[in-house]
């Protein structure tokens, strides 16, 4: 019985957490493949209790290696996260534009 209950815990808790900081730069590689910026700190919450997307804070390096804050907002779709809205570095500008 001990086992069942952990087993449901565990579940709940995994389909409500957030992207890890290796998901979250793999879904921004996956929505700007020719840029591997450098992030930090990002933590994501639900953007609303009831809502299946993520909003995520984070600091992304710039050309001069300097840190900026962004914000972008990820959703789990088919197993893995997606990029849906945010700053990506996928052009050649040095400030990241919106995606």
């Amino acid at each position: 019985m001990k086992i069942l209950l952990f087993a449901l815990v565990f579940a709940a808790t995994a389909a409500t957490a957030g992207p890890s900081a290796a998901q979250f730069d793999a879904a921004m590689a996956e929505a700007c493949p020719d840029h591997r910026p450098a992030t930090r700190n990002v933590t994501c919450a639900r953007a609303e209790a009831a809502s299946i997307q993520f909003t995520c804070r984070y600091e992304l390096q710039s050309a001069d290696g300097g840190w900026a804050r962004h914000e972008a907002v990820l959703q789990q779709a088919e197993g893995s996260w997606v990029w849906i809205d945010g700053a990506t570095p996928c052009g050649d500008e040095e400030e990241p534009s919106l995606n």
